[in-house]
């Protein structure tokens, strides 16, 4: 992969042993490295100094986050980074395969078991690195000219009197666009129809269900018959990606 001019890549790393740490950050330094990907680690040995790091303007890209650690764990972790918007990617790496099946609740990129693999982990690494690498913005006709988006901020997008509407975590924005344009501006990014008129971001969508979806922030929106065997189909694809 390419270097891209760009700040390097931040990536945190979270366990408690003090040699899988060690091993962990080598392991993933030299695999980006050998990628020319510029690159910074930090190291954590617990779950709690993470999330107090995040929660006080620390920044990261990619999460390598053990399972099993003592006080909170790296389930708990990243459910509470989830909650508060965090859009990390996150990387599981533990000895216990049954939390495997948990990941999808924290839209987990990878789940990886120890002893690590290190062509495994170059794999999850690269595939975090592509959405990373991704262009995050595109520019949109607002009320306020034309601006700047951030295609992953996005939670979903209705429409409006004179054009649709992007709904963020935070915020509204209402564009002079139809939903059509739009969704063609979105479609190299992970976006999917719930309802002709209904465009969902899927990593901001946590259960699924036959007539509506619910969404991380605990809203719920309605799912049309014609569309759930695609929707469905969108979503396990993301969540298997």
């Amino acid at each position: 992969m390419p270097n891209q001019a760009r700040a390097p890549l931040r990536i945190a790393v979270c366990d408690d042993e003090a040699l899988d740490r060690a091993q962990i950050a080598q392991m993933a330094q030299e695999i980006l490295r050998a990628e020319e990907i510029p690159t910074e680690i930090a190291c954590f040995a617990s779950a709690r100094a993470l999330l107090h790091a995040i929660q006080t303007g620390g920044a990261f890209q990619i999460l390598l986050l053990d399972v099993m650690m003592e006080g909170m764990d790296g389930m708990e972790l990243a459910a509470a980074l989830r909650a508060g918007q965090e859009e990390a990617a996150i990387v599981f790496i533990s000895s216990n395969r049954e939390m495997a099946l948990r990941g999808y609740e924290v839209a987990a990129a990878r789940y990886l078991a120890k002893p690590l693999d290190a062509e495994k982990l170059r794999e999850a690494l690269l595939h975090c690195c592509a959405a990373y690498l991704q262009p995050r913005e595109i520019v949109l006709p607002t009320s306020e000219g034309q601006s700047k988006v951030n295609v992953r901020a996005i939670v979903y997008v209705e429409p409006w009197d004179r054009g649709v509407r992007l709904h963020f975590a935070h915020k509204k924005v209402e564009v002079r666009m139809s939903i059509s344009q739009v969704a063609a501006l979105l479609q190299e990014h992970q976006f999917a129809y719930c309802h002709r008129t209904l465009l969902v971001n899927l990593a901001y969508v946590r259960h699924l269900r036959y007539c509506e979806l619910e969404l991380k922030s605990g809203e719920r929106l309605p799912i049309s018959k014609y569309r759930l065997a695609q929707f469905k189909s969108e979503f396990m694809k993301y969540l298997k990606a």
